[in-house]
Formats: C-alpha cells, structure tokens, sequence
C-alpha cells in the first residue's frame, strides 16, 4: 500500500467516526443497521469473482439530522483455516456518504407514519485485504445507486449496484448488494 494512503486512510476513517458521533442539538438521530449479500466481479489483468451468501457485510447508517445524507460505515469480515497452515482473515473495509434522493422518512408529528422508497447515491472509500500469504491490502473508491424499499416503519429492503476502481491494482469491480435495514429513532 501506497505511504501516504497508509496515513489517510486512518484520518478518513477518524473523521467519518467523529462526523457520526457528534450529537444532534434538539433532534433524535435516526440509524440504520443493516446486512448485505453482496458479488463482486473484478475486470482487469486478474479477473475475480467473489460471492457472500447470506451475508458478506454489516453495516451502520447514521442519518444527519434535517439533511438527506447519511453517514454509513460497512465492514466485512472472514477467516479460513486449514490444517497444518496458518489461518488468514480477509477483511473488507467501507466508509459510504448516501445521498438520499427524497426524504426517507414520513412522519406525523413525532411518530413516525411510513418509510417512503428512497432511492439514493452512494459515494465510497474501501480497504480490502488479507492477513494470510503477501498481507496486501487494496484501497478502493467507487460510487453506487440505489433504492430502499420499505417493508414496515421500520424494516426495508435495499438493493444497489455499484462500480469501484481499486487504486493499486487499477480494476475496475461491479458490484451488486441486496440486504435487509433495520431502522431505530
């Protein structure tokens, strides 16, 4: 990995956590927990598939109050070991900024009525990698779309496609993701 994407990587990262963190004057901040399928398809020198059934992925949206953004980091996590070797842990790393393209939330007074469909833009930074054989971890960037289609006030479905571009391996990926969110006030 590149020195100075070494040290920006951990900024990026400290700075969404305080963003998230900071507390809302006069205003309950709506989160969303969710999990996530995910198959990832890798284009270039190395092409590569990868596939996580039922889930490849957690994630926490933490809605910015009186915006349509939300501040969502995911992470995904993986170990193997086969006897007679040492284990290694593949681990899948993502700060996300989703811009909600109409209000996600109806509500009547302080409660909450409905969910509406939201569908949104998803700007992201990734770090992928291996503790096992070279060690070498990948940073990403990459942009996704799509929609939030709620079940009940406080469950929804999301499905988004995606496009990355891996940074020390120049590849492009297409992703799909299809996950279920949970939604707290």
């Amino acid at each position: 990995m590149h020195q100075s994407v070494r040290f920006l990587l951990p900024a990026v990262i400290a700075t969404a956590a305080l963003i998230a963190a900071a507390p809302a004057a006069h205003a309950q901040r709506t989160m969303e927990f969710g999990v996530d399928a995910g198959a990832v398809f890798g284009l270039g020198d190395e092409s590569s598939i990868s596939v996580g059934l039922p889930g490849s992925r957690a994630r926490v949206g933490f809605f910015q109050p009186g915006s349509q953004w939300s501040l969502e980091p995911a992470i995904g996590l993986n170990y193997a070991k086969v006897k007679g070797s040492d284990g290694n842990l593949n681990y899948d790393l993502e700060v996300g900024a989703l811009y909600h393209l109409r209000p996600i939330v109806l509500t009547s007074g302080a409660e909450v009525v409905a969910r509406a469909r939201a569908p949104y833009v998803r700007p992201f930074l990734g770090l992928t990698g291996s503790t096992g054989g070279d060690g070498d971890t990948e940073v990403s960037v990459g942009v996704g779309i799509g929609v939030k289609r709620p079940w009940l006030p406080t469950l929804s479905t999301r499905m988004e496609a995606n496009l990355g571009y891996g940074l020390d391996n120049e590849a492009l990926r297409i992703g799909v993701l299809l996950g279920l969110s949970f939604f707290t006030r």
